[in-house]
């Protein structure tokens, strides 16, 4: 499952962007979101986008046999699901491309600062081709 939400992400930032997505599942589940449970997790996935659909996609069944992409998504999700793919997104629990994100996600997660430090609730934590990403 966790292969094929991978799979079903945009290609635009190609296998580092597949990677991102299973990488904020595995910080979800570790976080407790969703109680832990991986399939829950990425049963959620699309939940909290920055810009959540209203007709929900129906995504692509990878192949194992005849597409070597979605073998590259099956090898690293398992890497991700055993704990050992480096976290590129360094902790993310959202993402978002910032040029199309809802205002409803900006208020919520980009822009918010803490009363009494001033810092970012959500702060920016890494960029992965045209998505940021957010603890």
């Amino acid at each position: 499952m966790l292969a094929n939400l991978m799979f079903n992400e945009p290609s635009a930032d190609g296998i580092q962007g597949m990677t991102a997505c299973g990488l904020m599942v595995r910080n979800r589940v570790l976080a407790g979101w969703d109680s832990g449970d991986w399939i829950t997790a990425i049963k959620n996935y699309h939940r909290y986008d920055a810009n959540p659909t209203i007709e929900p996609k129906t995504p692509e069944i990878g192949d194992p046999i005849r597409n070597d992409l979605f073998r590259r998504c099956l090898g690293i999700a398992t890497n991700i699901h055993q704990g050992l793919e480096r976290d590129i997104t360094f902790g993310a629990l959202r993402c978002a491309r910032l040029d199309q994100c809802s205002e409803d996600f900006a208020n919520k997660i980009v822009r918010p600062k803490d009363p009494l430090t001033g810092l970012q609730l959500h702060p920016r934590v890494a960029q992965i081709g045209l998505r940021s990403f957010f603890k």
